[in-house]
């Protein structure tokens, strides 16, 4: 397979919409205020017309209605065997929300072992949240909050968070009913943390890691919030950086200190998207 050496003067991101996705438009726009190009890419389009793209993007929402399992149906269209072998170029992909649990449940990211046709085998999937606080369950489902990301994983390690250091703390909303990232096994965790794959991990204001609600806000193993493959290119998150883009969108907006364009912290995780496309180029 030819390897992807991105960019050129444009670069274009396909950000792909699915029935029931609900987040493709604002991550377009957050996809062109940092200065790629972009366009929605409905899933029953011509799959192949995807490797004209540098870059892609799934978006969030409830594809399918979560019928299933939360992006198990979406997994199996014919667009996201084209999107393997783009991911297997080099190529960026984020999936946000439903996109995690999409490239989850196709086997971008770790979760499934062996094809989805012949081997049933689960390692690892985004259940239900289970809110966990003193020891006791205090809510289950869905939960809409903001929330602290610590970034775990070194600078450039993965596509979504490459320009961002070690270390930095980002706050960014979270809205689902299913990311609760659990393991058959707990080798699977050592394994993303040896390799420095946990992106993302829940924790509080000062950026202390506090497994219990409302710090851990899904019931999430380690308090994991964010993934990345074994190569970096692609990279699975639950909290929607699109919602926290520009300073109109953040809880703590003055329009009498601030202008409502100013950059917000989800800002990042698309500008590291066009630096490594830029640094590919």
């Amino acid at each position: 397979m030819d390897l992807w050496i991105g960019g050129g003067d444009e670069m274009k991101i396909a950000v792909l919409q699915f029935p029931g996705t609900n987040c493709e438009f604002e991550t377009l726009v957050a996809v062109k205020a940092v200065g790629m190009d972009g366009e929605i890419f409905r899933w029953n389009r011509v799959a192949g017309e995807l490797s004209s793209f540098d870059g892609f993007i799934l978006p969030g929402g409830f594809s399918y209605q979560d019928r299933l399992r939360a992006g198990a149906i979406a997994a199996k269209e014919p667009v996201l065997a084209a999107l393997k072998e783009e991911a297997g170029k080099g190529k960026p992909i984020i999936g946000i929300c439903n996109g995690f649990q999409i490239l989850v449940e196709a086997g971008l990211l770790p979760g499934r072992s062996g094809s989805c046709a012949t081997d049933k085998s689960i390692d690892m999937a985004l259940a239900q949240n289970v809110m966990v606080s003193k020891g006791k369950i205090v809510r289950r489902g869905y939960y809409c909050d903001w929330v602290h990301l610590r970034h775990e994983a070194p600078a450039r390690r993965s596509s979504g968070s490459f320009a961002i250091e070690r270390g930095a703390l980002l706050k960014i909303p979270i809205a689902h009913g299913e990311g609760n990232l659990v393991t058959a096994t707990p080798g699977l965790i050592k394994e993303l943390n040896e390799n420095d794959q946990v992106v993302f991990r829940y924790c509080d204001k000062n950026g202390r890691i506090i497994n219990e609600f409302p710090y851990n806000v899904n019931g999430s193993t380690e308090s994991i919030a964010a993934i990345c493959n074994e190569t970096g290119n692609v990279l699975g998150m639950m909290p929607h950086p699109e919602r926290a883009f520009f300073a109109w969108q953040l809880p703590a907006f003055d329009p009498r200190k601030q202008r409502p364009d100013e950059p917000g912290p989800g800002r990042r995780i698309f500008q590291s998207m066009k630096h490594y496309v830029e640094v590919r180029a």
